[in-house]
């Protein structure tokens, strides 16, 4: 803030004629109580004398009668004038607009006057602001508050002063780690039942730590506010969006394709050759007549008028989930927002023609689709075992993936071009298992009228996979143990041993080491498969592969379908905020669901939503924990599930905290966390 001369000048001092003598001025300045005096010659100011200056030339006068000797360095301005200050004078008078002298003020004063009323002004914004502030030295002890603060805590500042802080309050932060440099946003803190939130932050004097600082402000103004805006309103399905996304890329087109401006994360490996830097400037159109990608979205939301979701592929087979918005201002297109996040997938496919007599898997087609770091290390694996002959032992949970996995440890195996049969050992019943696995002869049982190969002789010189091998009952374990062992078969009613040369790969989504514990499976036959052990993390622990495997599933539901469905941003989201205790297979048939059931071309985030929470289904909408955990854990993954149902039927953090019982900040918080 600025200031004018004729807030801060102080009176006119007594003025001495130039001619005055020492005596005179000593008379003057101690009648009129002074320590200035002006000096005036034919009544035109043309210096001041002081006390100081004055005493000095009475300790080194030969009389008290000599003339004055006055200063000059005197800067006139016009009273009305902003304040500004010169380094070459002591004294300004201020004039008006007859240039007659009107007051004076000594630099020194005048800075000092200026610091005081910018000191009260800011106290008086401090205090009429709606946010608390309270600051404390390095022992917590209070040494500021606002008005507000006191208002907000019912305690007065006389009170807190001196006290230590860290005891008074109850907050989520460690102080000490505040005073050690950090600082801490969105904290809530409460006191007195009062519950607020607020920002702790260090406070810095010359580079060195003294205290810290704490903003607050109570929480029910802050969400009466945050109500009460209806843009906040409008902007928070896509502000939600943005801030749960990861690796997002805001771009800014204008109306006629130009590229004004990129943000957040740049999709280089979508935009190869081009560069950020490259890409400002340059025309969408062009881009796309160039065949840098398909389809153009911006052109879409022009036609369509508003936001849109589709994804898009570079000539590089790169793949991109865009949503385009158009910017109106007052009616009029301003701009079109494009925010893109990068879906490309990791994908291995394979195609095998089974040769077995059985023909259990023909014409077999599999994927492994993915994108996070833990399946890219399990496929760096699975090429590792198969190089080997080695028993595999998979396990994970159900629909996890393990009869996929299982697939691609045998096509990159030695053995990919002989037969790999499958075959779930909890499917069958348990009467008809030791025939299916081992063959039988001729009459071996009433309805044998011929003889049949095993599963083992249709694969030999392949793999075998056993899948819910825990399932196997414990008299033909020990018949599995023997083939394990000996590389030979005996058929039901035979007498003769088979040899085969098979390798053996299971999978289970039990404990076997429990398992073994309680005596339902047989160690022995647990040790020979438990050779190399391959674990599958659930798709909770991997959501990086939702999406993805989402749009996989899509795009091949779309070509059995004959339909042309698109996912929108909202629907991926809340497929990725969901915890998939059914894993791929269950996220599956959710898309196929999606698909078949959906009458709208884009699958809106309310599809998604009725597919996976609609609390009146009989097997959805359920709150879960998996297993036994710290009950602190259960609790906070309950709560996530809580606010991820909330937020999935009301869409905005307002609506969802009003719901629950807790703040909007909260929600928000705990949103920021699950997203990390």
């Amino acid at each position: 803030m600025r200031w004018r001369w004729q807030e801060i000048l102080l009176p006119l001092p007594p003025g001495l004629s130039s001619e005055a003598t020492v005596q005179g001025a000593i008379s003057l300045l101690a009648r009129e109580e002074s320590h200035t005096a002006f000096v005036y010659e034919k009544e035109e100011l043309v210096g001041y004398l002081t006390l100081g200056d004055l005493m000095k030339q009475v300790k080194g006068a030969e009389s008290l009668n000599q003339p004055i000797e006055y200063e000059k360095d005197l800067l006139l301005v016009r009273e009305t004038g902003w304040v500004e200050f010169c380094h070459n004078c002591h004294i300004v008078a201020g004039v008006d607009e007859q240039k007659q002298a009107v007051g004076y003020i000594t630099i020194e004063e005048a800075k000092n006057q200026l610091a005081q009323l910018q000191l009260e002004i800011l106290n008086h914004s401090l205090n009429s602001a709606e946010i608390g502030i309270i600051t404390t030295n390095q022992q917590f002890e209070v040494n500021f508050m606002n008005e507000t603060a006191g208002q907000i805590l019912g305690l007065s500042r006389s009170i807190l002063a001196g006290r230590n802080y860290k005891k008074i309050i109850a907050a989520d932060v460690e102080m000490e780690n505040v005073l050690a440099g950090e600082k801490k946003f969105g904290v809530d803190s409460s006191f007195n039942f009062k519950k607020m939130t607020g920002h702790f932050s260090p406070v810095y004097h010359e580079g060195q730590i003294e205290g810290i600082v704490h903003v607050f402000y109570l929480q029910e103004h802050l969400e009466k506010a945050v109500s009460g805006l209806e843009f906040v309103r409008e902007l928070t399905e896509e502000l939600q969006t943005i801030y749960a996304a990861s690796n997002e890329q805001i771009m800014a087109i204008r109306p006629s394709g130009e590229i004004s401006n990129i943000a957040g994360a740049f999709l280089e490996n979508f935009w190869r050759p081009y560069s950020k830097d490259d890409l400002i400037g340059k025309n969408i159109y062009e881009l796309e007549v160039e065949g840098l990608f398909e389809p153009n979205i911006v052109d879409h939301c022009l036609k369509e008028k508003q936001r849109i979701s589709m994804t898009q592929t570079s000539r590089r087979n790169v793949k991109i989930l865009s949503t385009a918005a158009p910017v109106l201002k007052k009616g009029k297109l301003e701009k079109i927002i494009v925010l893109s996040r990068d879906v490309s997938t990791e994908e291995i496919s394979e195609k095998q023609n089974m040769e077995s007599e059985n023909q259990l898997t023909p014409d077999l087609t599999k994927k492994l689709v993915y994108r996070s770091q833990e399946m890219a290390e399990l496929v760096k694996k699975i090429k590792e075992i198969a190089e080997t002959e080695s028993t595999v032992l998979i396990t994970g949970e159900s629909g996890a993936g393990k009869e996929v996995v299982a697939s691609h440890i045998h096509f990159y195996s030695r053995r990919a071009e002989a037969p790999f049969v499958t075959i779930n050992c909890g499917a069958i019943p348990e009467n008809l298992l030791e025939s299916e696995l081992f063959g039988h002869e001729k009459g071996a049982f009433t309805s044998a009228v011929d003889k049949k190969k095993g599963l083992f002789e249709a694969a030999d010189g392949g793999t075998i996979f056993l899948d819910e091998v825990s399932e196997i009952p414990l008299h033909m374990q020990v018949k599995l143990l023997r083939v394990l062992q000996e590389r030979e078969v005996v058929r039901v009613g035979g007498l003769t041993p088979i040899k085969v040369d098979v390798r053996v790969l299971a999978a289970t989504n039990r404990n076997l080491r429990k398992m073994v514990a309680a005596q339902k499976f047989r160690e022995d036959l647990f040790y020979r498969l438990h050779v190399v052990p391959l674990q599958i993390p659930p798709l909770r622990k991997r959501k990086e592969d939702i999406a993805p495997l989402s749009l996989s599933f899509l795009e091949r539901l779309n070509e059995t379908y004959k339909k042309e469905k698109k996912l929108s941003r909202e629907g991926l989201q809340l497929l990725e905020s969901y915890q998939w205790p059914g894993n791929i297979r269950e996220l599956q048939n959710v898309m196929e669901r999606l698909v078949v059931i959906g009458r709208q071309e884009v699958i809106s985030g309310d599809d998604v939503f009725r597919a996976v929470w609609d609390s009146e289904s009989e097997e959805q909408g359920h709150l879960t924990v998996r297993g036994i955990m710290p009950l602190k854990e259960a609790v906070q993954e309950v709560e996530d599930q809580l606010i991820r149902l909330a937020l999935g039927k009301y869409k905005t953090a307002a609506r969802a905290s009003d719901a629950l019982g807790v703040s909007a900040s909260t929600v928000s918080r705990r949103m920021k966390k699950a997203s990390k």
